[in-house]
């Protein structure tokens, strides 16, 4: 099927798409341009499924957000993956907690259960050490530290 004036185009809707791929970011949204250009360069939709190794089923979706919403529907939504524990507006409180956890310790640091322990009693969050750990990194918390000093050592 090669026409030069592709039916899933309109007038007003001309776009390089082949451009537009280069520039992307996301490869999920590059590989939905590209089947874009493909058509666009007179392919059916089954042979530009083929070319960017998809289902015939996903361009025809593809298709009907495009001639929804535009360019706007080939974008990639967000939702995708676990949701945070603690949220991005609590991570400062979070990152204060742990920093006021480590303080009230007399030598040697804090371990990965207590960090749990305290995300369950202030904020109601019961998940794994990874997600402690992952929540650590994303509050900047980095754990080297110096050897611990007993608690019954002369003070520096």
């Amino acid at each position: 099927m090669s026409s030069k004036n592709p039916i899933f185009l309109e007038k007003n809707q001309i776009h390089n798409f082949k451009q537009l791929a280069k520039r992307a970011n996301d490869p999920r949204e590059k590989i939905r341009l590209l089947a874009f250009a493909h058509m666009q360069d007179g392919k059916s939709p089954r042979e530009a499924a083929e070319a960017v190794k998809v289902t015939r089923n996903a361009v025809y979706v593809w298709l009907r957000k495009f001639k929804k919403d535009g360019l706007i529907g080939l974008k990639e939504k967000g939702g995708r993956g676990a949701k945070l524990k603690i949220s991005m507006s609590e991570s400062e409180a979070f990152r204060n907690a742990v920093l006021e956890l480590q303080k009230g310790r007399s030598g040697g640091r804090i371990k990965g259960q207590d960090v749990l322990d305290m995300m369950k009693s202030k904020f109601g969050v019961i998940c794994t050490k990874r997600s402690a750990y992952n929540h650590l990194k994303r509050a900047n918390l980095v754990w080297v530290s110096a050897r611990s000093q007993h608690p019954n050592s002369d003070p520096l």
